[in-house]
């Protein structure tokens, strides 16, 4: 994957991540460059003194391993915000090595690429720190900009020739991904016959709303569960049912405005993103927006988007070899707090999947207070060492779900 000077690929993931063999789903499958499209000094800045090629390699090792267990339907043996964190650090090393042979995919994806994509499939640039965003701003400030929730899934492409689906395929290495069809065929996630008569080429992201993921209960998240289904040769039907498409890009629109081009889209049959894209004037209207979807329910979400709101200007302002220029994620930091274990129970699912459970003092998060929560799965449980009398640290995420992010001590 990253190999010194000679072919350096970056990672994708997931939103981006995006946010997957490669980029397609796992937890954090968009790269994290934390600022090389609002300022490439504040990436250098980032650089150690003394690049370490056995840290890079063992981050390469380590992000594919996991890789493999979730797309083998293990449970994974990270949290999403643990793997997110080993994504970021070899992104930003990466570039730091070698910024100009930086590519946007991996030798994960490499196998496992079958369909050519129409439109080249970046990832967005994320970050977590405020002060990156509000620089953001104020480049474009004279521009209208839009806000958008950043769903968590898999970042997919769609082809439509003379109003019929003829191709779909994921993320990938960003220049071709696996053959979705037969599978959103097999969905309702999309109509496969619509009413327009020239080609048109959509991204999106596939994804599988908490209420379907809670309900089946097999995996440890909405975005493990879409990852499941669409890594299955013959996935069950009721799961294929329970896939859903957000489209988030028009390519090469015939429309001058974003929105326009969203509204556009939901006349055709799409699910209508123009509803959840809000203009913004102020850094203040990001804020809003922030707290709005972070408290959102419906969808497993992991930010927000900021994006130039006209087309053209899109265009104009282009992308780097991995990311948009005129695009930026900011990804949700939920609230934190430690509290002692003071118990570990299981619990069994309908399908028989034991689940332990753990116990802790009462903690208040943002208004919720926190007393049990989930285990994961027994190989996390021993892996992490955690016992009756663990200090642990508990994150709320998007949706005011509480996790395990780490072990603070044992006894």
């Amino acid at each position: 994957m990253l190999m010194r000077t000679y072919s350096l690929l970056l990672p994708l993931f997931l939103s981006n991540t995006q946010q997957l063999l490669a980029a397609d789903v796992m937890p954090a499958l968009s790269i994290h460059l934390p600022a090389e499209t609002i300022d490439t000094t504040d990436t250098h800045s980032r650089c150690p003194s003394v690049l370490n090629q056995h840290r890079i390699s063992y981050l390469e090792t380590q992000i594919i391993k996991h890789r493999q267990i979730y797309y083998a339907g293990k449970t994974p043996l990270l949290h999403d915000g643990e793997f997110d964190l080993l994504v970021d650090e070899l992104a930003v090393l990466s570039h730091c090595l070698s910024p100009a042979l930086t590519q946007v995919g991996s030798k994960v994806e490499q196998y496992n690429a079958r369909q050519p994509h129409r439109e080249q499939m970046l990832s967005l640039n994320s970050v977590r720190e405020r002060s990156l965003v509000d620089k953001f701003y104020q480049r474009h400030h004279d521009q209208q900009l839009l806000v958008q929730p950043k769903v968590d899934g898999m970042a997919v492409e769609l082809v439509y020739e003379k109003g019929i689906l003829v191709a779909a395929s994921s993320r990938g290495n960003g220049k071709q991904g696996r053959d979705l069809l037969a599978l959103m065929l097999r969905s309702h996630a999309v109509d496969s016959i619509i009413a327009y008569p020239h080609t048109l080429v959509i991204h999106g992201e596939l994804y599988v709303e908490q209420k379907d993921w809670q309900q089946r209960g097999k995996y440890v998240s909405s975005r493990h569960m879409t990852a499941g289904i669409t890594s299955q040769l013959s996935p069950k039907q009721i799961d294929v049912m329970s896939l859903r498409f957000m489209p988030w890009r028009w390519v090469d629109s015939p429309y001058k405005d974003e929105i326009m081009s969203l509204v556009q889209l939901a006349m055709l049959g799409f699910a209508d993103m123009s509803k959840m894209s809000h203009a913004i004037d102020s850094p203040k209207d990001i804020d809003y927006w922030l707290a709005h979807y972070q408290n959102t329910e419906t969808l497993l979400l992991d930010g927000i988007v900021i994006k130039l709101a006209n087309n053209v200007q899109q265009r104009q302002y282009g992308q780097t070899q991995h990311a948009p220029r005129w695009a930026l994620a900011l990804k949700f930091t939920g609230p934190k707090g430690l509290s002692n274990v003071i118990d570990i129970t299981y619990q069994v699912g309908k399908s028989g999947r034991i689940t332990p459970v753990v116990h802790v003092q009462p903690l208040a998060l943002s208004g919720h207070q926190v007393t049990r929560v989930s285990g994961r799965s027994q190989p996390w449980l021993l892996q992490s060492k955690i016992e009756v009398g663990s200090q642990v640290e508990i994150e709320l995420v998007g949706n005011a779900i509480p996790q395990l992010t780490r072990v603070v001590s044992n006894r």
